[in-house]
């Protein structure tokens, strides 16, 4: 298998549609997925964060460190795997610092949010198109954000974390049609739903859970590669 490493060659179309789809929403910046193309390993987390579209790479702030802990542990690299996420902008939500002095303009402080649902379903095309090209055997939502595009929100990563669900993935309808919403596609995937890796740093309790998962998803790996 011949393997490139990049980005999916996205159409400008696509990328038009969903830039026009998102007009509106408070999101900055756009960014592709990165990885090998084909990969057998696709993970898809959230949203890029200010150092994400500053740097035009998928997961390279303090999340990026953790995502590359999994992969150390999973015996993978980046060149192994394709990154992906469910909205390729930045979600932020701006606010007034206070304590500027009188008469001056007011600070503003920008942060990063949860995208909303309609924000994940303005870039939809784009993971749809990825997710074709790529074609993965396994898929990896990384949190709540990336399982729910891609299995509906019936259920939660704290419910299906470190388990294998075998069965279709969601994708748009009708990318041109505006009210369109997502239909089951016809192919199965493996997926393996893990915590986003932001959520250990914030709930360090979480270590030893997402260790398990891990070493469960290497196990499936293992035998999947050997199947």
């Amino acid at each position: 298998m011949n393997v490139e490493f990049g980005s999916a060659p996205v159409t400008e179309e696509i990328v038009k549609a969903c830039l026009r789809r998102s007009e509106g929403y408070d999101l900055e910046g756009f960014l592709l997925g990165q990885g090998a193309i084909p990969a057998k390993i696709m993970f898809v987390g959230e949203a890029p964060g200010a150092t994400e579209i500053v740097e035009g790479r998928p997961f390279t702030g303090q999340a990026g460190k953790v995502l590359e802990q999994y992969l150390e542990k999973l015996g993978l690299t980046r060149q192994d795997i394709y990154i992906s996420s469910a909205v390729r902008s930045r979600p932020f939500k701006d606010k007034v610092v206070a304590g500027a002095p009188a008469g001056t303009l007011p600070r503003i402080s920008r942060s990063n949010r949860t995208p909303t649902k309609n924000e994940v379903l303005a870039h939809a095309p784009i993971l749809d198109f990825e997710i074709e090209h790529v074609q993965p055997q396994v898929i990896v939502p990384m949190g709540n954000i990336g399982l729910h595009r891609l299995i509906g929100s019936h259920e939660t990563i704290s419910s299906l974390h470190g388990k294998v669900i075998e069965g279709p993935v969601l994708r748009l309808e009708d990318m041109n049609d505006p009210i369109s919403g997502y239909v089951f596609g016809e192919r199965s995937y493996s997926i393996f739903p893990l915590y986003h890796p932001a959520a250990v740093i914030y709930n360090r309790s979480l270590e030893e859970v997402i260790d398990r998962d891990l070493t469960a998803l290497k196990d499936f790996l293992a035998v999947k590669n050997n199947s």
